[in-house]
């Protein structure tokens, strides 16, 4: 019963993160907020996912008060989750209020429980008394009893009993229900914005860089955060001078080999997200087969072990660590490590020579990881 509400909450966390907080065109569709550009979307997502195991899994009450603080928390955290279902409706401008919500039973009587029992157990109106509501002890964990007094039954004894799956259950058609309002308009948002995505993908070999930046700009501005110097200013000039060296053109040739990959990654995770969900039976899965042999460790002699010479290391350190005593350490041993490599070499001095000029030094940087197959 969790784990289906679960999945919907996931989806909807997966496109906030990775669509909606990242370009500007989906954040127009909805009611991005100065509150919501805080973290307030990510406090709503904590609080469902902290109170499922309140409201789905089964707890035993050893007392009286257990059982009524365990009804008590259902109750509220229920409560809540319908609360914050309100606020994602706005939020996603899926067009429903409450007006709209108390409409719907699995709203409206769970609530009316919740706020007799817990919201206002003693009720009153303009000074009137209306009713008053206390836990009755002849009920069971698997039920809420209470008793009532209502100004609508002339305050004569009532008791209310209420079966908690029954509870349960109105709760997970009611989230499941707006869950899936919720998806269907970020299926249209990503809709639409997986079609900004291929008129870029169409244009990129049509256009020229300063068009394609442009663009980039008011659909697909992730990717100016994808490398370094990969903002347009820096772009601009550094294509400008491509036929200068070869340090230039592939920084060019690496911003569109990044954008054409990461447009045709975020085009597909749109597809992905809104496909069927894939349930794996163990008999589905094929379990491999090991051929294990022992060998005599003894025998293996280490000068025999040829290992394996990497640069990821350095390479990282470089790209972070920028003044020159760090550059010194980090870039001799690259140094060494590529001492027959004259182009490394001749781009590690060029970088070194230009430790604060952001061009000049990630140019190097990235024609020497491209050297290395760092990429």
């Amino acid at each position: 019963m969790k784990e289906k509400v679960t999945y919907k909450l996931d989806r909807i966390a997966d496109i906030w993160n990775s669509y909606i907080w990242e370009y500007e065109f989906c954040k127009k569709r909805i009611k991005f907020t100065p509150e919501v550009q805080t973290n307030y979307f990510g406090d709503i997502l904590g609080y469902f996912q902290d109170t499922f195991d309140i409201i789905f899994d089964n707890r035993n009450s050893k007392s009286y008060a257990d059982r009524f603080s365990n009804q008590i928390s259902l109750l509220q955290s229920i409560y809540v989750q319908q609360d914050f279902i309100e606020e994602l409706l706005i939020i996603f401008k899926c067009g429903i209020n409450k007006r709209d919500l108390k409409k719907d039973s699995n709203y409206l009587i769970n609530r009316e429980i919740r706020n007799e029992l817990v919201g206002h157990p003693i009720r009153k109106h303009k000074g009137q008394f209306i009713s008053s509501c206390l836990f009755g002890y002849n009920g069971g964990s698997d039920k809420i009893v209470y008793l009532r007094y209502h100004k609508d039954n002339d305050y004569k004894f009532e008791s209310m009993e209420y079966a908690v799956s029954e509870i349960i259950h109105r709760h997970k058609d009611f989230l499941n229900n707006y869950f899936d309002k919720i998806l269907i308009k970020l299926k249209k948002i990503l809709t639409d914005f997986t079609k900004e995505i291929e008129k870029i993908e169409s244009l990129i070999d049509k256009k020229s860089l300063e068009e394609i930046l442009k663009i980039s700009e008011v659909f697909y501005e992730s990717i100016f955060e994808y490398d370094f110097i990969y903002d347009k200013e820096s772009l601009l000039k550094i294509n400008k001078r491509k036929e200068e060296h070869k340090r230039y053109e592939n920084l060019i040739d690496k911003f569109y080999q990044d954008l054409r990959s990461s447009l045709k990654e975020k085009r597909e995770y749109a597809v992905e997200l809104f496909e069927p969900r894939k349930r794996i039976e163990n008999n589905d899965i094929e379990k491999p087969i090991f051929d294990i042999s022992f060998v005599d460790a003894s025998q293996i002699s280490r000068d025999n072990i040829e290992r394996p010479v990497t640069y990821h290391y350095e390479l990282g350190k470089l790209a972070t660590k920028r003044n020159p005593m760090d550059f010194d350490f980090f870039g001799g041993c690259l140094r060494r490590k590529c001492s027959k490599n004259e182009l490394v070499l001749n781009e590690l001095d060029h970088m070194e020579s230009n430790i604060y000029n952001d061009i000049e030094y990630f140019t190097a940087y990235r024609l020497i990881c491209s050297e290395l197959n760092e990429d």
